[in-house]
């Protein structure tokens, strides 16, 4: 418990403008020299990052709702985050409105062809700066580069406006407009399923950003709170359920749906968000 109110006064420092956290050199989403599409990607979870739960450590058990009402009277509404106790309040002067366990950044490293990605939630003061209802997932480059890395392939390519490229079996890879497709030897094309990976002759290709394929809905689960550069508050694709109270996610703070539907309503934009 003395871990717990250590954390949070740590928190309200921040708040008050007397601890200057430092985020660092990286580009949005946790990216170091981060070329200009890169620099564009959000560090969202994807929807296989439970796979990393096995070295995640646990929770303060102790940690209850209660702490959160040692925050000052007089400080409004506003978001506290504990990385460490991967939990989540949303307090209003002394009053805690809500806690839910949330999933945080990983806090690992990730380098693929001299990228370097570093998958962290940061700590120090945001806002919300926007909210979205059904948000839909515009997948970033990094996930492209972890699943080159999981299946053992050692080129990504990025398929540009309107290309064309030739596949070994002869059929054509095409992008037309918001489609990425193949045509095949009769001069058909046919759209490739958005959310699978566009793999042929031992390549990843990256569908450009205003490709339907870049596009993943259910991913961001059914609300997103914006907190700028990349990093969000938002739910959890079903098959990713368990993993919420973990430290699995790419650098977002990931809710259980039922939490943040009850969150939602009760966060305008501005509010403050303290993570500590």
């Amino acid at each position: 418990m003395k871990a717990m109110r250590g954390l949070l006064a740590l928190a309200l420092a921040v708040a008050a403008g007397l601890l200057v956290v430092r985020r660092g050199s990286t580009g949005p989403g946790g990216v170091e020299g981060a070329d200009p599409l890169a620099a564009e990607t959000v560090a969202v979870p994807w929807v296989d990052d439970a796979a990393t739960q096995a070295i995640a450590e646990a929770p303060d058990p102790d940690a209850t709702a209660s702490d959160a009402m040692t925050a000052p009277q007089d400080s409004g509404r506003r978001i506290l985050v504990s990385i460490d106790l991967r939990r989540l309040w949303l307090v209003d002067g002394p009053d805690t409105l809500l806690t839910a366990p949330v999933a945080v950044g990983m806090g690992q490293d990730f380098t693929y062809n001299g990228r370097r990605y570093h998958f962290a939630t940061p700590r120090g003061t945001r806002r919300v700066l926007a909210k979205a209802k059904d948000p839909i997932w515009i997948v970033p480059e990094w996930h492209y580069y972890e699943k080159a890395a999981r299946m053992g392939l050692s080129e990504v390519v990025r398929l540009a406006p309107e290309a064309g490229i030739l596949l070994s079996d002869s059929t054509l890879l095409e992008v037309r407009g918001d489609q990425v497709g193949r045509v095949n030897h009769f001069g058909n094309f046919a759209a490739i399923t958005p959310g699978t990976e566009i793999i042929f002759d031992g390549r990843l290709y990256i569908p450009p950003r205003n490709t339907e394929q870049r596009k993943v809905p259910d991913a961001l689960g059914p609300y997103k709170l914006d907190t700028g550069e990349g990093y969000l508050i938002h739910g959890t694709h079903p098959y990713n359920e368990e993993s919420v109270g973990e430290a699995v996610s790419h650098g977002c703070v990931r809710m259980g749906n039922e939490d943040l539907a009850r969150l939602y309503p009760l966060v305008p934009r501005g509010t403050p968000v303290i993570i500590f």
